[in-house]
């Protein structure tokens, strides 16, 4: 389009017009061309088509891939336990309340995790979890029931009475609500611990009495503690969040204290009811009925691994041994084992095996695509000042070409042979067909392009005159332009008459 703007302007030379054509140039060096033949408005064109090339690594900005928390639709899967009260052979032969007790001595001396489904004294009743999504960041939510198992331990003084005979001493504790025990210790160890029931004002079975941790030491001087736990449990109707990965539970929230009328407690009358009536199993001391030497020898062994514990867990502290007797400590770490083996124990022995539907809410890192809020705006900005100078630019090439009147799109071969055949340009170029015949035969020349007919002609050229650009002296109606009407000036753009014909003589 540019050679033949440069001819409607007139006296143009072949190398700024009929030899010139910028789509045979890099994109990269045209605009230094332009300027050269002082097109400048191709040349910011052309430096704007560049700067748009810039705008590349923005668009491939623009979208950006997040792992994100997604939510994906509920799926309803059964509950493997509900609240029940469970009396199995494990229960009787005590397997359970060694187990339990086994884990809480393991808990302090490696550290392990919470078993599934309990956390904090929660003992929750445990539910199928999905195994159609991805599991490693996948959390599921559901509502349910748990059991709140709370040690219930406080301190309570000791007092150690010496035998005369120097060989044993005597310790009395006194707590509340009446109750009360004595230990005695000999010399058989530096240090001594164990646990036992004690008997209280308001008296009961003694696998529902209070229990006492006890502990002794020799080293550096005779020093006594007790620790009496009450222990008791509260159901509550609760929301949970498992970690689908580890199975593990990572949060429990309370929605309301647990009642007939919850979901999943058509079993529970047995525990909420007779014969627990809501008491909660000490773990220490059982209702045994002629045991065997086994199911003895089993309780012996719980009654020894859970003072055990709490006596690791007082050599393991930062204190130490000594410390925690200075500083009694014995009450928080009598609290932490016994509330692990309450909870282990809610699970096999206040749950039942049983199915119901349960609604399951799943949350999991999904991949999704989002827009980048830095790109988004950097190319939005870049593209409406880009847009801006755009139009400058449109408007003034407008009225740059604005006597420019082709009537095709130039550009084919039959668009050459309509504006230059029957020229002098035409009979100038007959026969020459190489590129530089071309630029001989045209060198030190101009041209000018007809705006009525859109021929061209060649400077001496009969119409050579008629074809040179209008001016404000010749005869042209003049119409204000788009671009002079922003400035505020009048326009020019104009529309070609013909001159009059001269008159005949007379």
């Amino acid at each position: 389009m540019q050679p033949y703007v440069d001819l409607v302007h007139g006296d143009s030379p072949p190398q700024r017009s009929l030899l010139l054509d910028y789509t045979r140039t890099n994109n990269f060096i045209v605009w230094g061309r332009a300027a050269k033949h002082k097109h400048y408005l191709v040349a910011l064109a052309s430096l704007m088509v560049l700067l748009s090339l810039t705008f590349q690594p923005l668009a491939a900005a623009l979208l950006v891939v997040n792992d994100v928390w997604w939510s994906v639709p509920n799926q309803t899967m059964q509950t493997v336990q509900q609240v029940g009260l469970n009396q199995n052979l494990q229960f009787d032969d005590l397997t359970s309340f060694l187990t339990a007790a086994g884990f809480s001595s393991a808990s302090v001396l490696y550290n392990l995790p919470n078993p599934p489904f309990t956390l904090d004294g929660y003992t929750v009743a445990e539910f199928q979890l999905p195994t159609n999504v991805l599991r490693n960041g996948t959390v599921v939510s559901a509502n349910t029931t748990a059991m709140r198992s709370d040690p219930g331990c406080v301190h309570a003084p000791v007092d150690m009475v010496r035998n005369a005979d120097g060989s044993e001493w005597t310790n009395t504790v006194n707590g509340s609500n009446g109750c009360s025990i004595v230990f005695n210790v000999d010399k058989s160890s530096t240090t001594l611990f164990g646990t036992d029931t004690v008997i209280c004002d308001n008296d009961q079975p003694d696998q529902f009495r209070p229990i006492v941790f006890w502990f002794f030491t020799y080293q550096p001087t005779p020093a006594a503690s007790a620790t009496l736990c009450f222990p008791s449990f509260t159901l509550w109707d609760v929301n949970v969040k498992v970690d689908l990965g580890s199975g593990n539970i990572t949060k429990v929230t309370q929605l309301q204290p647990f009642s007939s009328s919850s979901n999943f407690s058509s079993l529970s009358a047995n525990v909420t009811g007779a014969p627990l009536n809501g008491r909660a199993y000490n773990g220490i001391q059982f209702n045994l009925t002629d045991p065997d030497p086994f199911v003895l020898a089993r309780r012996n062994a719980t009654q020894l691994q859970m003072p055990a514990a709490v006596y690791q867990s007082a050599v393991q502290s930062p204190e130490g041994l000594v410390g925690s007797f200075e500083a009694d400590r014995f009450v928080r770490l009598s609290t932490n084992v016994y509330r692990t083996y309450l909870t282990l124990i809610a699970k096999k022995v206040y749950f039942l095996d049983a199915q119901d539907p349960i609604d399951v809410s799943i949350m999991t890192i999904q991949p999704r695509v989002f827009l980048s809020d830095v790109a988004v705006h950097l190319l939005a900005v870049a593209m409406l000042i880009l847009a801006f100078f755009a139009t400058i630019i449109q408007l003034l090439h407008r009225q740059d070409r604005r006597n420019l009147r082709l009537q095709h799109e130039p550009g084919t071969i039959a668009s050459a042979v309509a504006i230059g055949a029957q020229t002098g340009m035409g009979d100038l170029l007959a026969g020459r067909q190489r590129e530089s015949d071309m630029n001989e035969a045209l060198k030190n020349r101009r041209f000018r392009i007809d705006p009525r007919t859109m021929k061209i002609f060649m400077e001496g050229e009969e119409g050579y005159e008629w074809a040179k650009t209008p001016t404000e002296a010749e005869k042209y109606d003049r119409r204000k332009s788009i671009f002079a009407t922003m400035q505020g000036q009048k326009g020019d753009f104009a529309v070609w008459r013909h001159p009059k014909s001269p008159k005949s003589p007379k």
